[in-house]
């Protein structure tokens, strides 16, 4: 069941058989139930588009492109239900300013099959095109073995990057290969799911705990609190710091080489 047709057969009944005020907190606890699915849902969403992601590098090293095309569309697959997720969310929050639960109901079911129909008729490139984690994803697939060389446009023109070897931007937030609080490479990395910023695990459990189980996020300019309970492993993360270091430790080799030469 859908989660308009959740909330509609919820709603409509309450509305007939309460009173004005009892209706309204009912429908607000209707949607903080729903809100907690969603957040719910899109944890498992975020965890699967990691899992795509690591699946996919190991197929690209096996020279598997069939399955890594079968990923890719669980991938895109996955952004689609990201985006709903988003959707649904945004009109509850809208539905929960209504008085009347019957109106509310109406007025998101109409809203959602509108903004759902309309989602379903864009193009891949408008869908996909500027998504910082699709394009992230197949940045990584065409690295494994093109690094150095610029990824073909996918959809579009694309976005033009300053980056520098130690750090990676992803959707306005800047990923680094080095623990910020210990200055030296991330290990074991875990990423804030309220900040995107990533750590080495104990550096930043242990910082936590010495904060009582809640503080600022370390990285200076963030204004954003993390808890343990906000940390996520982060396996991508992990693998970029590892072929990092792999490339650098070639180039050392490299440059060795050619000065005993």
């Amino acid at each position: 069941m859908s989660f308009s047709q959740t909330y509609t057969r919820s709603q409509g009944a309450n509305g007939n058989s309460e009173s004005s005020n009892g209706a309204q907190i009912q429908l607000q606890g209707r949607l903080l139930g729903i809100k907690n699915n969603i957040q719910a849902a899109n944890e498992i969403i975020d965890q699967a588009v990691q899992s795509c992601t690591v699946a996919a590098l190991d197929l690209e090293e096996m020279d598997d492109p069939e399955k890594v095309d079968d990923i890719d569309v669980a991938f895109r697959s996955l952004l689609d239900s990201q985006h709903q997720l988003e959707l649904e969310q945004s009109l509850l929050s809208k539905a929960a300013t209504h008085q009347d639960p019957e109106t509310a109901a109406a007025e998101y079911s109409s809203a959602r099959d509108e903004m759902l129909a309309k989602y379903s008729k864009l193009s891949d490139s408008h869908k996909y095109g500027n998504n910082q984690q699709y394009c992230e994803f197949r940045q990584q697939l065409w690295d494994l073995k093109h690094e150095g060389e610029p990824m073909p446009n996918l959809f579009g023109p694309a976005e033009e990057g300053n980056e520098d070897e130690d750090d990676l931007v992803i959707a306005g937030a800047r990923l680094t290969y080095k623990c910020p609080i210990t200055a030296s490479w991330l290990t074991d990395p875990v990423t804030s799911k309220v900040c995107k910023h990533s750590f080495s695990r104990d550096a930043i459990v242990d910082y936590i705990r010495g904060h009582r189980g809640s503080c600022p996020c370390p990285v200076g300019g963030c204004s954003h609190r993390i808890q343990l309970r906000d940390l996520h492993q982060d396996k991508v993360l992990e693998r970029k710091v590892a072929n990092h270091l792999r490339k650098l430790e070639a180039e050392e080799s490299s440059a060795a080489y050619t000065f005993v030469q």
